[in-house]
C-alpha cells in the first residue's frame, strides 16, 4: 500500500520529530562543556551522531512510499535513540567521572522513578537529557504501534509483526491489570489467586505461594 503524505514537510509537525530536534539541540549545548580529551571528543561525536540519526530516520521514514518502510525507519530511530540514552546512563553511573564529566550523585533506582513529563528543570542536565530520550522512545513506540495497526487494517503485516502485535497487546493488558491490583491493594499469586497484599505479607493468606511473575 502506497503511503501518500499530505505534505513533503509534514514530518516537522510530528511531536516525535519536534522532540527529537529539541533533544539534538540540547545535546549540542551539553557536549560543549566536555573537555577536549580524546575519550570525551569521541563520546560527544558518537552522542551527536545518535541524536542526528534519530531525527533523520524519522524524516526519511515519513518520506518513504509505504507504511512498512516508514515503520522500518522508525525502528532505526528507536535504535539510535536507545544508544544515546545508554550514553546518558553511563554518564550518570560515573563512567566518565574521571574525565571530568559528572552525572550527579544519583542512584539508578532514583532516576528510574522520575517521570519524563513534566520535565523538572532543576534536575542535572544529563538526567534531563536522559529523560528526554526516554520520552522520545515512548513517542516512537506509540507511532510504531499506530503504523502496526494501519498495516493490520491493510492486511500487509508479516507473521513476525502479527506475533509482536499480539505480544504488545498482552503486555498492555497485563500492565493495566497489575496497576489495577496495586491501586486496590491486592496481589496476584503464582497459583493465580488474587488476595489482599497486606494479608499475604503477614502470612494470613496465600501462605507458601510467591507473587505472580509478570515477566515470564
Amino acid at each position: 500500500m502506497i503511503k501518500q503524505a499530505k505534505s513533503l514537510y509534514g514530518y516537522r509537525e510530528l511531536l516525535v520529530y519536534k522532540k527529537a530536534e529539541e533533544l539534538q539541540m540540547a545535546l549540542a549545548d551539553y557536549v560543549k562543556t566536555f573537555s577536549h580529551s580524546k575519550t570525551l571528543l569521541a563520546l560527544s561525536d558518537q552522542m551527536e551522531r545518535s541524536a542526528r540519526s534519530t531525527k533523520q530516520n524519522i524524516t526519511e521514514g515519513w518520506k518513504r512510499n509505504s507504511t512498512r518502510e516508514y515503520y522500518q525507519f522508525l525502528g532505526y530511530a528507536v535504535a539510535s535513540n536507545a544508544e544515546l540514552e545508554e550514553d546518558f546512563t553511563d554518564i550518570l553511573r560515573g563512567v566518565y567521572a574521571a574525565k571530568g564529566v559528572e552525572g550527579g550523585k544519583w542512584e539508578k533506582r532514583e532516576w528510574e522513578k522520575i517521570l519524563f513529563y513534566p520535565l523538572n528543570p532543576i534536575l542535572p542536565i544529563c538526567l534531563q537529557l536522559k529523560l528526554r530520550a526516554k520520552e522520545l522512545n515512548y513517542l516512537l513506540d506509540k507511532l510504531q504501534k499506530s503504523l502496526t495497526d494501519k498495516m493490520g487494517s491493510e492486511g500487509i503485516l508479516s507473521v513476525a509483526d502479527k506475533l509482536k502485535r499480539q505480544k504488545d497487546r498482552r503486555k498492555d493488558e497485563e500492565d493495566w491489570f497489575r496497576k489495577s491490583l496495586k491501586e486496590q491493594g491486592s496481589v496476584r499469586l503464582e497459583n493465580g489467586q488474587i488476595i489482599e497484599r497486606a494479608k499475604w505479607e503477614k502470612g494470613e493468606a496465600g501462605k507458601g505461594f510467591k507473587e505472580w511473575n509478570w515477566d515470564r
